[in-house]
C-alpha cells in the first residue's frame, strides 16, 4: 500500500468515527435537553401549587382576622349597649326613689295637716259642749236634796267622760289614714254621751 492510499484510508476512518460520535452523542443532548425542560414544567407547576396554597392559606387568615375583629365589635356593642342599659336603669331608680320620696314627703305633711284638722275640729265640739256643762255646774250647789246624789253621780260620771274625750283628741296625734275614721267615729260617740249626762244635769237642777 502507497503513501496515498493510506492517508485515504486514514481520513475514511477519521470521517466515520466523528459521524457516530455526532450520531451517539445527538440522543443524549436530546434527552438532556428534554429532561431539562420536563424539571421545569414540574418546578413551575410546584411554584403554581405554592402560590395558590399560600394564596388560600393568606385569605383563609384575612376572613379569620376579619370574622374575629366582627365578633369583637359584637362584643363591644353588646357591652356598649349593657352599660347604657344598666346606666339607664340606675337612673330610673334614683329618679323612682326621689319621686318616691317627695310623695313620702307630701304624704307625711297632708297626714299632719289631717291630723291638725281633726283635732281642732274635736277641741271646737268639745269647748262648744263645755259651755252647757259651764251653765250647768253653777246651779248643781243649788240643786235638790232628793236629786243630789243623782246629780253627784252625774257630774262624776262627767267628768270621767271629760278625761275619755280628751284622750280620744290625744289619738288624732298619731292618727293614720287607716284609722281616721275609727278615732273620728270613737270621739263622736263619746262626745255624743258627754252632751246627753250635760243635758240629764241641767234637767234635773232647774
Amino acid at each position: 500500500m502507497t503513501d496515498n492510499e493510506d492517508d485515504v484510508q486514514a481520513s475514511v476512518v477519521a470521517w466515520g468515527t466523528m459521524r457516530f460520535q455526532k450520531v451517539t452523542l445527538a440522543p443524549l443532548v436530546l434527552v438532556t435537553l428534554l429532561g431539562c425542560s420536563h424539571a421545569e414544567e414540574e418546578k413551575a407547576k410546584l411554584d403554581a401549587i405554592q402560590k395558590q396554597a399560600d394564596e388560600k392559606v393568606t385569605s383563609a387568615e384575612n376572613q379569620a382576622k376579619t370574622k374575629i375583629a366582627d365578633i369583637q365589635k359584637q362584643l363591644d356593642d353588646t357591652k356598649a349597649e349593657l352599660q347604657k342599659a344598666q346606666d339607664q336603669v340606675k337612673d330610673a331608680l334614683s329618679k323612682a326613689q326621689s319621686g318616691a320620696e317627695d310623695q313620702a314627703k307630701s304624704a307625711e305633711a297632708a297626714l299632719v295637716t289631717a291630723r291638725q284638722a281633726f283635732k281642732a275640729k274635736a277641741k271646737l265640739e268639745l269647748s262648744d259642749a263645755n259651755k252647757d256643762l259651764v251653765e250647768v255646774q253653777g246651779k248643781v250647789s243649788k240643786v235638790a236634796a232628793k236629786s243630789k246624789a243623782q246629780v253627784t253621780q252625774l257630774m262624776q260620771d262627767i267628768v270621767k267622760q271629760q278625761k275619755a274625750l280628751s284622750k280620744d283628741i290625744a289619738g288624732f296625734d298619731a292618727a293614720t289614714l287607716d284609722t281616721f275614721h275609727t278615732l273620728n267615729t270613737q270621739f263622736e260617740k263619746d262626745l255624743a254621751v258627754y252632751k246627753a249626762k250635760i243635758r240629764t244635769v241641767k234637767a234635773k237642777v232647774q
